[in-house]
């Protein structure tokens, strides 16, 4: 992390920054903004988050952190509970200027996993544990995932079960949601952007949309099986379309 001080002139490959601007950093740099605010700009633009020491750098820097996310279709949204920050893509009504970054969209199985990691989450809430200590185990994503009303329930294939939680495993890693610990291999730290994504808003829309899908009626008006055999002619393992952008 850059320090808020930095010496003017500073010389790299492309030759001596322009000495008239206070703020330069390389050889006709024209750029406006501190060092520690593209640092903490360039954070929210490359990473799904930030937090810690990067989190509070950005509001240090935040009228500039903001005009440069603004620049390229962006917004920052700010958790100041659980010190979070990410930077969520907008639209303009009347141009049709694309984001220079995309939504996170889930498949229904990985909405399922963040449900569950935010379940987790709740439960190491409840007993003051601290965000550091979050951590869950691939057995236990196995085992959510794989048993009861979980979306890998029933399978017959054990290996097919690991490597569709390797999968959701590695998708939860890209997004940030999970963490990997150190010399550790199989366990893993929620991320505080779990709570964050999946806040209470978001739960209830997810409710409210399951509660629209099941008062459906069915096709037939009987809300029987076409067919009779206990199957809907639907696929019960559907593939891992995506269901909902988050940000």
């Amino acid at each position: 992390m850059l320090s808020a001080e930095y010496e003017e002139g500073v010389a790299d490959e492309a030759g001596m920054a322009d000495l008239a601007n206070v703020h330069a950093l390389f050889d006709g740099d024209i750029g406006d903004m501190p060092a520690p605010a593209r640092e903490a700009a360039i954070a929210l633009k490359r990473n799904r988050s930030i937090s810690g020491d990067m989190y509070h750098q950005a509001l240090d820097y935040m009228e500039h952190v903001r005009r440069s996310l603004n620049n390229d279709m962006l917004v920052p949204v700010i958790d100041t509970y659980y010190e979070v920050m990410y930077a969520e893509p907008i639209t303009a009504d009347e141009y049709g200027i694309r984001s220079l970054k995309t939504r996170a969209s889930l498949s229904a199985r990985e909405a399922v996993m963040l449900a569950a990691l935010r379940r987790k989450v709740l439960d190491y809430e409840n007993v003051g544990a601290a965000a550091a200590d979050w951590l869950i185990s691939k057995e236990e994503i196995v085992n959510t995932m794989s048993t009861g009303a979980g979306p890998l329930a029933g399978r017959n294939s054990e290996e097919a079960v690991q490597a569709q939680v390797d999968r959701l495993i590695g998708s939860a890693k890209n997004n940030g949601f999970l963490a990997p610990v150190e010399d550790d291999e199989g366990m893993y730290v929620i991320t505080k952007l779990v709570p964050v994504v999946l806040n209470p808003e978001r739960i209830a829309a997810w409710l409210g949309a399951d509660d629209a899908s099941t008062a459906q009626p069915e096709p037939d008006g009987t809300g029987d099986d076409s067919d009779g055999s206990g199957h809907t002619g639907q696929d019960e393992h559907p593939e891992d379309d995506d269901m909902e952008a988050l940000f």
